[in-house]
């Protein structure tokens, strides 16, 4: 897959001074509070609903996000391809966990087994991207009526 974020380096700690908007101004991970680096205080989590599927609507109109990477189909490629590009994002912010409810990676089925295939599909992927750590990971148990 080629990258989304080509052209951003991974985000780092420049100080309060820095100019560059893709910089930590206050957050160093390696500055030691209480004999803990502050990376061991603050274990930050990329929350996969927020970031990557949600569609910014609000009760006055449809989502706004633009996402580049994601075809607005509700297909299983769709969905590993989505979770490619959440890790190079979370690796570029150096957060060390994510955390996703099942619904949000993989498309639901129209059975059980078509729904547990299609998780079992994108977590394949999950897995391949070894740099952060699950966090949370919620479970969708509402049936939908039909």
């Amino acid at each position: 897959m080629e990258t989304v974020f080509k052209n951003i380096s991974k985000i780092k700690y420049e100080g309060p001074k820095s100019k560059n908007p893709l910089a930590f101004k206050h957050y160093n991970p390696a500055e030691i509070v209480e004999g803990k680096t502050l990376r061991e205080h603050l274990r930050f989590s990329v929350v996969y609903w927020h970031t990557f599927r949600n569609a910014l609507s609000d009760p006055f109109g449809v989502g706004t996000a633009i996402r580049p990477w994601d075809d607005g189909s509700n297909s299983v490629a769709n969905a590993e391809n989505r979770a490619r590009v959440a890790f190079e994002f979370i690796e570029k912010l150096g957060a060390p966990f994510y955390a996703f409810h099942d619904r949000d990676v993989a498309p639901e089925g129209k059975t059980l087994s078509e729904t547990n295939k299609n998780l079992d599909a994108v977590v394949k992927v999950l897995k391949e991207e070894h740099y952060a750590k699950v966090e949370v990971m919620s479970s969708s148990l509402v049936i939908e009526a039909g």
